[in-house]
């Protein structure tokens, strides 16, 4: 019985440090994003910085645009490789996805990018998030007149 209690309190506290780490952050923010549409609470809750100032000042019309990722489906997240300081971290990252079209895959993407990571009052929070690579596959013909 001990040990069983013991284990418990291993995993639990395995999670809770998991959630407070920038790699945990990052990925929430982006598992929360793909295949869904998030409100601009939740995004100005995740975010600082020029981050936090660019998604104040953006117009509700651009900022749905943004929000809006419900045609796509996530197939793959990977961290790269990560330099950490005391309280920011820099971390490079891949995500694969599908674009969908009537519910048919269309686009097949991989975009790879860098993350700047703050922690701020004990929460990890993204400062900055800057494209290095974007690949786009057409899995269907393209028809310019459309």
């Amino acid at each position: 019985m001990k040990l069983l209690v013991f284990t418990f309190l291993l995993i639990m506290a395995s999670c809770m440090k998991n959630e407070l780490s920038p790699e945990a952050a990052l990925k929430d923010f982006v598992d929360s994003r793909i295949g869904n549409v998030v409100s601009r609470d939740f995004v100005l809750e995740k975010v600082t910085g020029k981050m936090l100032q660019s998604f104040q000042n953006m117009s509700d019309l651009d900022f749905e645009k943004f929000a809006d990722m419900k045609n796509i489906k996530s197939e793959s997240f990977k961290i790269l490789s990560k330099s950490c300081q005391s309280s920011k971290c820099f971390i490079t990252y891949s995500i694969s996805y599908l674009t969908k079209t009537n519910d048919k895959a269309t686009f097949s993407s991989e975009v790879k990018k860098i993350a700047e990571l703050v922690q701020v009052d004990n929460k990890w929070l993204i400062a900055d998030v800057s494209n290095i690579k974007t690949y786009h596959e057409s899995l269907e013909p393209i028809n310019p007149l459309e």
